[in-house]
């Protein structure tokens, strides 16, 4: 076990880690193998989308925010029941609104973010190669103009999705291990 996972065991409060990024730059990858190797409890939200929103993606049509809002509530309501059970989580979820984002990171007293951005060729590789999801390669569009920019309310990562997972994982071990002993802070970037 390495000094960042035993940093990240010994946490005095649980912690509310979340992948974002647009459709295709490996969040549920990172943050499911982040899970696995921290002992944190992973959460995709797409598990949480209701059968008529993953219907319309999959046809490449936009959800709108009236869509979206009892999506974000159901996800809060999950990291809530964890944030009582004492446990730390990591949510990959695309992040793409500001409003949206505030409502899932005020689940937790302690969060932090983690932004995967790269070259839009890169990701359009990517999701040419997926054959098991649901989201329509046709959407990268229109959520990579959705993307809103990120405030300074919470510890932000951003990584280069063109790294290998085990170099993005040992970031974000660090990265997290660090937020022990500080205080809220402006982001943070290794690009």
């Amino acid at each position: 076990m390495s000094l960042s996972e035993k940093a990240l065991e010994s946490r005095s409060q649980p912690l509310l880690l979340v992948v974002m990024g647009v459709s295709g730059t490996g969040k549920s990858t990172l943050a499911n193998e982040f899970a696995r190797q921290s002992g944190f409890i992973y959460l995709d939200a797409d598990s949480l989308h209701s059968e008529n929103a993953i219907e319309q993606m999959s046809r490449g049509i936009p959800l709108t925010d009236g869509q979206r809002g009892p999506w974000i509530q159901r996800i809060y309501r999950q990291l809530c029941e964890y944030q009582a059970q004492n446990k730390s989580c990591i949510l990959a979820y695309s992040g793409l609104k500001q409003q949206h984002r505030k409502v899932i990171f005020s689940a937790y007293r302690d969060r932090a973010g983690v932004l995967l951005h790269g070259e839009q060729g890169l990701i359009i590789e990517r999701l040419a190669k997926r054959s098991d999801h649901f989201m329509s390669p046709q959407l990268l569009g229109s959520q990579i103009a959705e993307m809103e920019p990120f405030d300074q309310q919470v510890p932000l990562l951003k990584l280069d999705l063109a790294g290998s997972v085990e170099q993005l994982l040992l970031q974000m071990l660090s990265f997290t291990a660090s937020l022990e002993n500080s205080q809220p802070c402006p982001s943070n970037s290794t690009e």
